[in-house]
């Protein structure tokens, strides 16, 4: 069966072991209930930069003249990741106004987009693929440019629905993790594999118990969360290594 109503993000690949899984545990319920009934959250202030327009990420002088003494912006981090992208220009691929943070709640988000192709990298992240998100403060307007070249040599065509159902146990789930319903409408097309998701950030997060992957350009679109979103977040599917063909052309 196709689970829905839930989110990859709620799967055991996302949680920290114990004691610390305990701890967040008692502090995500906290705030569940303490939310509970409450009215639905407002959507953000818009950014100032339409998605599919052209930005350039400020330079690292810049950068640091927006950030607090905890390097964040309006309380959002500019992450070791996002050093990197200072100086060059992407295309807005959303833009954020709500989103499920860490402790499962929906929260507005002011003026802020995620760019194409611009997630957390492997050497400061879990190896997930989040996408980064960026302050409107932390960019500029640009002239269209070239989009960068693919450089991944391996791709995987999605299997077809009936292939991955037959995988799934009665939640929903292979080896834990789910098989979000929307994830059902790239059966059959093929992506380039991104990375291996490797669930740890060093000695706190959960390792996963098989093999899985991020497939380049496919994000969660919210769908999932549409009786509390939309949730803008955007984060990458994770795609089970039976739910791939990585032989087909």
């Amino acid at each position: 069966m196709l689970l829905r109503e839930r989110c990859q993000f709620e799967n055991p690949i996302y949680r920290y072991v114990w004691p610390t899984g305990l701890l967040r545990a008692v502090r995500r319920a906290w705030r569940r209930a303490h939310s509970a009934g409450a009215s639905e959250p407002l959507l953000g202030e818009r950014s100032a930069f339409a998605e599919g327009t052209w930005v350039r990420v400020r330079s690292a002088p810049e950068i640091r003249a927006t950030l607090d003494a905890h390097d964040r912006t309006r309380g959002l981090r500019f992450t070791a990741s996002q050093w990197g992208t200072c100086g060059l220009g992407f295309r807005v691929r959303t833009v954020v106004r709500r989103m499920a943070d860490d402790a499962g709640r929906m929260r507005p988000i002011t003026r802020t987009v995620a760019l194409d192709d611009v997630v957390c990298d492997e050497e400061h992240g879990c190896g997930r693929a989040c996408p980064l998100l960026f302050r409107d403060e932390w960019l500029e307007a640009a002239p269209p440019a070239t989009p960068y070249a693919s450089s991944h040599e391996r791709w995987a065509r999605v299997r077809s629905v009936d292939e991955i159902r037959a995988t799934l146990d009665r939640s929903g789930r292979l080896d834990g993790i789910l098989f979000m319903p929307e994830m059902a409408r790239y059966a059959g097309t093929r992506h380039p594999v991104l990375r291996a998701a490797r669930g740890s950030a060093g000695r706190w997060w959960r390792r996963p118990k098989a093999d899985w992957y991020v497939l380049a350009g496919l994000h969660c679109q919210g769908a999932a969360l549409a009786g509390v979103g939309p949730c803008n977040r955007g984060c990458s599917y994770l795609w089970h290594r039976r739910w791939l063909d990585f032989t087909a052309r």
